[in-house]
């Protein structure tokens, strides 16, 4: 009998331990929902860079530039393809550089003829902000945007010679800043990548058209070969020069016109190069590079008229920035 009620007052503690479920059990999923991976990625690219040239749409604007960047990408509405085809995004960068060291390539030798009051060299800095929309159609990304590039320095500021108190024609000497509207398309064809835009300068009128072509070539899992070449077209572009800069280095002197006083019109500089990315993790990228600016037609013409020495109201200038150039820089790179 003990063992009975024994036996009995265990079931009843079993029992009472289970717990009341309402209804019948659920089914387990069949196809259980993984948990969507962290994405830690804020599509930001911060990079720090030397030059041993600045070269800009065919002109060479000095030696040894010092450059910093930040770039992104917004995505405004996904694309519903697996490659991301009908997505649009906010493209925006900023950017800024320096001449480290003063080494323009515009300047003369100005201490002797002035007695000191002009330098050889001038300081330049560069600030440019932009912004595009961005959509993919699937064979081509087309983007239209807006950047605004404000330039600095003594070179920018005319480099002492509006002080000089002689008769300027077309305003001062230096750089205006440039506010350019443009339009640009990238696709690929096969291994080659192509990118080309349509730049209209919304300050000092004229166009600037430019093709780019390049492929990536593997070497390992980590450095790469990437072959470039690009070729620019100007239509009455003056690359921001005010026309009394335009007028000097032209060979017209300082109160004299000449043929680049309305801009130049063809093409201005085939520019070609390697660049060796080097993955150094998953976010960080080294990337060296060598390069090759030929000049073309009005910018190879200006570098035949500045051969003269800067005289007051003769010649022009130094055809350094308008000439042939080997150059090489780095880049790191760091996605964030």
């Amino acid at each position: 009998m003990k063992l009975n009620a024994l036996l009995k007052t265990l079931g009843f503690l079993a029992l009472a331990a289970t717990p009341v479920v309402a209804g019948p059990s659920a089914p387990a999923p069949k196809n259980p929902i993984a948990p969507a991976p962290v994405d830690d990625d804020l599509g930001i690219t911060a990079s720090i860079g030397y030059d041993s040239n600045y070269v800009w749409r065919g002109f060479n604007y000095g030696q040894h530039w010092v450059r910093s960047g930040l770039n992104g990408a917004i995505l405004l509405v996904g694309g519903a393809a697996e490659d991301g085809a009908g997505s649009t995004s906010l493209l925006w960068d900023v950017q800024y550089g320096s001449l480290a060291g003063d080494q323009d390539s515009y300047s003369p030798n100005f201490v002797a003829a002035t007695g000191g009051a002009l330098k050889n060299t001038n300081s330049f800095q560069r600030l440019q902000l932009g912004a595009a929309i961005s959509h993919d159609f699937g064979p081509a990304s087309v983007s239209f945007g807006y950047s605004y590039i404000h330039n600095m320095g003594s070179l920018a500021n005319g480099g002492g010679l509006n002080q000089l108190g002689f008769p300027v024609t077309g305003g001062g000497y230096g750089m205006n800043d440039i506010q350019q509207l443009t339009l640009g398309v990238n696709t690929n064809l096969g291994p080659i990548n192509l990118a080309s835009s349509a730049n209209y300068d919304l300050v000092n009128g004229g166009w600037y058209f430019d093709l780019t072509a390049k492929s990536t070539i593997a070497v390992t899992d980590a450095i790469s070969i990437v072959p470039h070449a690009g070729v620019g077209y100007g239509l009455n572009y003056n690359a921001g020069l005010t026309q009394a800069t335009r007028n000097l280095i032209g060979g017209g002197g300082l109160t004299g016109q000449t043929a680049f006083q309305g801009g130049m019109t063809g093409w201005t500089a085939l520019n070609v190069g390697f660049d060796f990315p080097i993955k150094l993790n998953s976010r960080a990228t080294l990337t060296p590079y060598v390069a090759y600016n030929l000049p073309m037609g009005p910018v190879r013409n200006l570098a035949r008229s500045t051969t003269t020495p800067y005289a007051f109201g003769l010649g022009g200038g130094p055809a350094t920035a308008f000439q042939s150039v080997v150059y090489y820089g780095v880049t790191l790179s760091v996605r964030f």
